[in-house]
């Protein structure tokens, strides 16, 4: 009995089922506990009367620390909508409520024979994210309607003030005083996740191009230094080919079997294939170093990255906030939907994260040629 129990493998199973329950716990707190914490929401006020800057406030003082909800609103007043949609584009805002011009003048006119509706516009940067923007939507449809609904009162109490008798078409009107206009910029389109559609194919097909490299070249005998560094160059080579066909190929093939246009497919490709080469890089110096172990190390880190990078980045704590600015693939996520859904080029540190990526790689691929084999002598 006692024997039975000095046996490793009897403890081992149960070690490895301890580890993978609370690997996979931790990886599902991201998706499961979700609190969004001060939303970036904008409110845009151009209008001159004192309605507009009154109905500001009343709305900021009221919302801004909702923390008895599930999402919290941090509100940014704008006085131009143009300023706003040029924030917009710089994936700043998620969405934002729009008083015009003319808002309080319209709002007057309705307890007058001319009378027109007052508007106020809901925009939707629906590029930052498709579930959490539908969230947005909610809440500010929510908002405008209690607005709507409590301008109404106060415009029917004002006229009941001032007459014994109010006309039936100026009662109509001010029963229902706004018209609420929606507008979504950044679109989605038919891909509404963004990175999330690639970046598991490009990760594995990174993932699956080291591993064979690693195969291939391990069965070399190298005689010398320059021959090892030789091999290198061909190998960076083949790295090379592979992340074009990696880069390129992931979203031909995802348009061509879901039949979706993809935008922008150029400038996608191109930077889905530095993606690929700085996955491919990094992979392989650590492979160069800690071995084939290192391979199931990354396909756990895959399960680990997803609920990450399509979570709300608000929703995070510190912890899991800055691993996600930090895993290699979140580079890629953020590259790839400022490229689809917004119109231009990956932020500079998205591209100089992919760099320090590719640097990382190549200073462990380098220092292991170095390194003795106890197999052969110099095998990379």
């Amino acid at each position: 009995m006692l024997k039975l129990l000095k046996n490793k493998f009897l403890w081992l199973p149960i070690i490895v089922a301890l580890f993978i329950g609370a690997y996979f716990s931790i990886t599902a707190i991201p998706s499961t506990h979700v609190k969004v914490n001060d939303l970036p929401i904008a409110i845009v006020n151009e209008d001159s009367g004192a309605t507009g800057e009154n109905l500001t406030k009343q709305i900021t003082e009221t919302t801004s620390s909702s923390n008895s909800s599930a999402m919290s609103i941090k509100w940014t007043v704008f006085d131009s909508e143009k300023k706003l949609l040029q924030d917009m584009n710089r994936e700043k805002y998620y969405g934002a409520i729009v008083i015009p011009k003319d808002f309080s003048e319209k709002l007057q006119s309705l307890t007058t024979p001319n009378a027109q509706k007052a508007e106020l516009k809901i925009i939707i940067n629906q590029g930052m994210g498709t579930a959490v923007t539908t969230q947005v939507n909610t809440a500010l449809t929510q908002m405008t309607t209690q607005l709507n609904n409590k301008l109404s009162t106060n415009l029917l109490q004002n006229v009941a003030n001032r007459s014994t008798s109010i006309p039936s078409t100026m009662a109509l009107n001010l029963s229902n005083p706004l018209t609420i206009k929606k507008e979504k910029v950044n679109k989605t389109g038919d891909l509404a996740n963004g990175g999330a559609h690639f970046f598991q194919s490009v990760w594995l097909g990174s993932l699956g191009t080291s591993m064979l490299l690693g195969f291939a070249f391990s069965k070399i005998r190298f005689k010398s230094l320059k021959e090892k560094f030789s091999a290198l160059f061909v190998q960076l080579i083949a790295v090379g080919i592979s992340a074009l066909v990696i880069g390129y190929g992931v979203p031909a093939l995802q348009s061509w079997i879901l039949d979706v246009n993809i935008p922008n497919f150029t400038e996608l490709g191109l930077f889905m294939s530095l993606c690929a080469f700085a996955f491919i890089i990094f992979i392989n110096g650590v492979e160069s170093w800690v071995g084939i172990i290192s391979i199931p190390v990354f396909m756990l880190l895959l399960f680990f990255a997803a609920p990450l990078l399509t979570a709300v980045p608000e929703s995070l704590n510190g912890f899991y906030s800055t691993l996600a600015d930090w895993l290699p693939m979140s580079y890629m996520y953020r590259g790839v939907k400022s490229i689809m859904y917004f119109n231009h080029g990956p932020a500079n540190s998205v591209v100089m994260g992919l760099i320090y990526t590719i640097i990382i790689g190549l200073i462990l691929i380098i220092t292991a040629q170095f390194k003795k084999d106890n197999k052969k002598e110099g095998s990379n």
